[in-house]
């Protein structure tokens, strides 16, 4: 009884101890804050998106698709690897030259500082994207911008949704499917919002199974699948 008794005080205590370390280890958010930039616990670059953004772009197949990104970094080097094509737009100079030291093949990144260039870019590319991800300034204009440059069955990423509602209730009532990922991300101490908005031909695979096992989860499988 009393066996019982100690391990009910201990339980809580226990969790309390394996929360904080899925977080600061597991995801690498410790490791994110010292570098003073978004990576995961092996030190790989990530996108700075909340976690459960990254955990559900990291289980599908982007291998045949092409990206177009307002705002480039870690995020840029995440998608590189992953998809097929990825162009990015600037409209800083150093930090375009920082970012633009390490490109992939598949990888442009342009710099554009005038605000109307910036955001109409995507429309003088004369392509479609898969995924156009909206994650720097003038994003209202980029949002108006992007709508008529997306892929049938194809996504957009609003990252800091929370902040911006009025963008995400124009790129939903353009007929979007908005999903919020909320909750912590690299670095940050708070948590925010990343929406990704879904056509309604939605068109992408997973890379193996769907969910795959999410980070600090407990790896096993249901005998009975019914």
């Amino acid at each position: 009884m009393k066996i019982n008794l100690i391990l009910e005080k201990i339980n809580p205590i226990r969790m309390l101890f394996k929360n904080p370390k899925t977080l600061i280890f597991d995801c690498g958010q410790l490791k994110s804050a010292i570098k003073g930039t978004p990576v995961d616990c092996d030190g790989n670059k990530i996108p700075w998106y909340t976690y459960p953004a990254i955990e559900f772009l990291g289980q599908l197949d982007f291998s045949d698709k092409s990206v177009f990104e307002y705002g480039s970094g870690n995020s840029s080097f995440f998608w590189a690897k992953r998809a097929k094509e990825l162009i990015s737009v600037d409209d800083d100079e150093k930090w375009h030259k920082l970012v633009s030291k390490e490109i992939l093949l598949n990888q442009k990144i342009v710099l554009l500082k005038n605000r109307e260039e910036y955001s109409n870019f995507i429309k003088s590319t004369n392509k479609k994207f898969d995924i156009i991800i909206i994650d720097a300034k003038y994003r209202m204009d980029c949002a108006k911008s992007a709508k008529d440059s997306l892929n049938s069955g194809g996504m957009i990423i609003l990252d800091n949704s929370d902040w911006y509602p009025d963008v995400a209730k124009y790129i939903r009532e353009q007929n979007f499917i908005q999903v919020d990922f909320a909750g912590f991300g690299p670095i940050n101490s708070y948590t925010w919002v990343t929406s990704i908005f879904f056509s309604r031909e939605y068109n992408f695979k997973p890379i193996n199974k769907q969910p795959q096992y999410c980070i600090g989860g407990i790896k096993q499988y249901a005998k009975n699948q019914d």
